[in-house]
């Protein structure tokens, strides 16, 4: 017996490897290819739960695509990175035309993309979410067909209004993050696509039965800046939510390509592996420069081909907030993370064991937070008050709390109504974060 090193089929991970199997059965491969970009400090797995919604009503995982892109230092050259990656997914696809949606800033970066006549071209319809109000739809001469959805309660960008030329929806409730991950959302991208037919779902489905495989895909990057974990190493675990305790089974010796211990990611970032739709499963990633990442993740309902392990940044502004992180091995450093779904008092609850979180204090709708880092300020005292100096930005929040780091201790993390048991890691370790999508 030892640790699982989770039996795997490592479909990504190596240049010689062979590429994720999404399990595609009975999708329409003649939808056309669809191309997220994300905004500020965001990665593919912003988008997660959309892509999830289009292959639960038929498009093909492998003709979605998520175009990562450095949102902190944006240079002259990301429209031309954007032209290039769609021209490798049209020559993926065998497609003369994609359709292409642009969230918070990565509509700012979309518009800019698009006032060019050849890159229009490229482009059948393009979706505008949360983002600033434009004059006309896009094209130079506002030939793309546009829609452009907006939200008053987006606290974020508080610009955004009707277009001229564009098919306009206004949203009334939905924060910075909603606007673009919501089920009422995923209504509008669907119809914009298919010629106005609404979606047959717009929930997440499982297509399998419990305890089957699913794909789980995605990319090691930096945080904000989306560089790469080239041939960093990772390991990948099952662990038991109700005790945060890693399960010790044997190898699966049956499974060819399965593996256990360190592996490393591809050169671009990426990683794939097959995994029961029961498990909760946990990455320890490693960086050759910078902090151990524990990662805790939910059960996936069906494929996910955006599931993103972020690293620290070794320079920069986000570098100089996470450097007041704490390396102690008398404490633990945890942060509560949602890549699609904005933690705000009122409409959120979150907790860990009986501290609230989800406080107007710590997570008021301005916020807009998503990741919350929970560390002592250095008085081994829990105040629960916001950490001076620390996020400045929008959507990273922080809290006094202090958790003191016990080899034998857990500590429970509670958000909308699900929960974690996880151990109580050094920071000395590593930076622990629990991962909640939007269901």
């Amino acid at each position: 017996m030892r640790f699982l090193f989770l039996f795997v089929f490592i479909l990504t991970g190596a240049a010689s490897r062979t590429q994720p199997k999404y399990f595609d059965q009975g999708c329409d491969a003649s939808k056309l290819p669809v191309v997220f970009v994300h905004g500020f400090l965001g990665s593919g797995d912003n988008w997660a739960t959309q892509m999830q919604r289009f292959s639960s009503n038929g498009y093909c995982n492998q003709r979605m695509f998520v175009f990562d892109w450095n949102s902190i230092t944006r240079s002259k050259s990301t429209d031309s990175l954007l032209n290039v990656f769609i021209d490798e997914v049209m020559r993926k696809t065998k497609s003369k035309q994609v359709d292409l949606i642009g969230h918070s800033a990565g509509g700012g970066l979309c518009y800019n993309y698009l006032n060019d006549s050849l890159h229009a071209l490229k482009v059948a319809h393009y979706i505008h979410i949360g983002s600033g109000k434009m004059k006309t739809a896009a094209g130079k001469n506002a030939e793309v067909k546009t829609m452009n959805i907006y939200s008053k309660a987006d606290m974020v960008v508080k610009t955004g209004g009707d277009i001229a030329g564009a098919t306009n929806i206004m949203l009334t409730n939905a924060d910075h993050m909603q606007v673009a991950t919501s089920e009422e959302t995923f209504v509008h991208l669907y119809q914009f696509f298919n010629n106005n037919q609404r979606p047959k779902t717009t929930k997440i489905i499982s297509p399998h039965n419990p305890n089957s495989y699913v794909t789980l895909s995605g990319k090691g990057v930096t945080l904000g800046e989306n560089n790469p974990l080239s041939l960093d190493s990772f390991n990948v675990y099952i662990f038991n939510p109700a005790t945060g305790k890693r399960n010790l089974i044997e190898r699966n010796v049956r499974s060819k390509g399965a593996y256990t211990g360190w592996t490393k990611f591809a050169k671009d970032g990426s990683f794939g592996f097959a995994i029961t739709t029961k498990s909760y499963f946990e990455f320890e990633v490693r960086p050759k420069n910078g902090r151990k990442i524990y990662y805790f993740f939910e059960p996936l309902k069906r494929t996910d081909k955006a599931v993103y392990l972020r690293a620290f940044p070794s320079a920069g502004m986000i570098a100089g907030v996470l450097n007041q992180i704490p390396k102690d091995e008398k404490q633990t450093v945890l942060v509560i993370f949602s890549s699609n779904n904005a933690i705000i008092a009122g409409k959120d609850t979150s907790a860990i064991d009986s501290i609230p979180l989800s406080t107007p204090l710590l997570a008021p709708a301005s916020k807009t937070m998503i990741a919350a880092f929970l560390f002592d300020d250095g008085d081994g005292k829990t105040s629960v008050q916001p950490l001076k100096n620390f996020g400045g930005f929008p959507f990273l929040g922080s809290a006094d709390v202090f958790i003191p780091a016990d080899a034998n201790g857990t500590m429970r993390i509670y958000y909308n109504g699900r929960t974690m048991v996880l151990p109580r890691r050094p920071s000395s370790d590593g930076v622990m974060i629990a991962v909640f999508q939007a269901p």
